[in-house]
């Protein structure tokens, strides 16, 4: 049940509202992350609900500002009792 609401949530979600989110929180990020994390979220939010997430968004951490890389995980550890 959890998955499917989220998939919805997926479908609907544009980089609009990423960059928005990011702005609230006051994290700063370029635009070619905010692509990078739009492409990660709607193609690949299988594989990172499936699998570590940490070896997952290890594959970043020389790509994403350093600010970036770390909300994402605080955020994520933040959030996913809410997915699991």
């Amino acid at each position: 049940m959890k998955k499917e609401l989220l998939k919805a949530y997926i479908n609907k979600l544009t980089k609009e509202d990423i960059i928005n989110y990011l702005s609230k929180e006051c994290i700063p990020a370029s635009k070619e992350e905010i692509d990078m994390i739009y492409s990660a979220i709607k193609n690949d939010y299988n594989e990172i609900l499936d699998t570590d997430f940490n070896s997952y968004i290890s594959n970043y951490k020389l790509v994403f500002n350093k600010t970036l890389y770390m909300k994402i995980i605080e955020k994520y550890n933040e959030y996913k009792k809410f997915i699991e």
